[in-house]
């Protein structure tokens, strides 16, 4: 089809976009700015909000399997990872449309990172909306910056001269998944051992001193490791109860939005780690038999707008890092753009984070573990 098939075909449809629910910030911006551009073309964005991914890709196994190839609930999915790995291997997804997008011009398509989801191929099958990089926040309140551990090894001794005052969400979460991931790296020396596809001897090799380190540190844990927070939210709300010391953010923007809604003390800062952390890209995908595939395009098609893309990066709206090309903007573009990413007290600068930037494993190490936490760490 053309696109401008597309559009008159999108024109009266509702898509509904199945995506994480967990952040207010994140789900009124949806709603506002999505949920404006959308009305342009006649189309009603309804946002489904999720606990889990998980929880949109099994609706559509389920789906499928009740023989429902057509008329599916879910047209649209924010997904990336192992998600994405499942819906593809199991061909949920609709595929081949991404590079066709009117604004897919704007995406580096030749970026394996952006071609590669957790080293797993894209082939059109999702289109990236934002990027994210792990960063740590704390609070210069109570912390100096002298202080601030900067390396697994040293949040041990951290963790165990300040107990109660460190903790995670938990896997299945996926920032509890991420931050074990990024103590793999750190264990096991870097990541030059993990590079390419699974590799099995490499696991049983590296895994043991993950779990070693985490059965260390789980007794100097909040409530000694017996308990965790289950989202960011909760993370988040401990940190700003003064319970623990630190939290996450993933907005490469920063915690700007954060500070002046209050869910964090306005004398927070964020740092990294000295051997960097993970970035990576997130995604819209939509499910081989969506209802309104239309809908769901226009959708992904103005998730890559860049005048919108600008606005999802400002640190005082989400502060999500870009899922375009800054390089292929048009210059008033790249001019707003700049006066957007401005380092300022609640942010890091963008080629701090660059430099600090590591790509994440292939999603297979994310599962092992998922299940090796569940096994080792809390004996289930």
């Amino acid at each position: 089809m053309r696109w401008t098939d597309v559009l008159k075909e999108a024109r009266g449809q509702t898509v509904n976009w199945f995506m994480w629910g967990g952040s207010e910030t994140i789900n009124s911006f949806v709603d506002q700015t999505y949920g404006t551009e959308l009305k342009k073309y006649g189309v009603t964005l309804k946002r489904v909000p999720l606990a889990d991914t998980v929880d949109a890709v099994n609706k559509v196994i389920g789906e499928k399997q009740a023989g429902k190839n057509s008329s599916s609930s879910v047209d649209a999915i924010w997904i990336n990872g192992e998600n994405f790995k499942t819906a593809k291997q199991g061909k949920l997804l609709f595929e081949g449309w991404a590079a066709k997008l009117p604004n897919a011009k704007y995406v580096d398509w030749k970026n394996p990172s952006i071609a590669f989801d957790f080293g797993f191929p894209v082939d059109g099958a999702e289109s990236p909306w934002g990027s994210a990089q792990w960063q740590y926040v704390y609070d210069t309140a109570r912390i100096k910056d002298a202080e601030l551990p900067k390396s697994f090894a040293a949040l041990l001794a951290w963790a165990k001269a300040h107990p109660g005052q460190f903790t995670f969400p938990a896997p299945p979460n996926y920032l509890g998944n991420r931050l074990l991931r990024m103590m793999l790296l750190e264990l096991s020396g870097g990541r030059e051992a993990f590079e390419g596809a699974f590799n099995e001897s490499t696991w049983n090799a590296k895994a043991p001193a993950l779990w070693a380190y985490l059965k260390e540190i789980k007794p100097f844990l909040w409530r000694n490791g017996q308990t965790f927070p289950k989202d960011a939210a909760d993370l988040d709300q401990l940190f700003a109860n003064g319970e623990v010391d630190f939290t996450i953010s993933q907005d490469k923007g920063g915690i700007t939005s954060a500070i002046e809604a209050g869910k964090l003390p306005k004398t927070s800062k964020l740092f990294l780690f000295d051997a960097g952390t993970i970035a990576d890209y997130n995604y819209v995908g939509i499910p081989f038999n969506a209802a309104n595939k239309a809908a769901a395009l226009v959708l992904a098609n103005a998730l890559l707008e860049p005048k919108l893309q600008i606005q999802m990066a400002s640190p005082k709206t989400i502060g999500f890092g870009l899922g375009i090309d800054p390089n292929k903007l048009r210059a008033g573009d790249k001019s707003a753009l700049g006066k957007v990413l401005v380092a300022g007290a609640y942010t890091l600068p963008p080629n701090l984070l660059a430099s600090k930037a590591i790509g994440d494993l292939v999603a297979e190490y994310d599962k092992r573990v998922q299940d090796g936490f569940k096994t080792n760490i809390l004996g289930q």
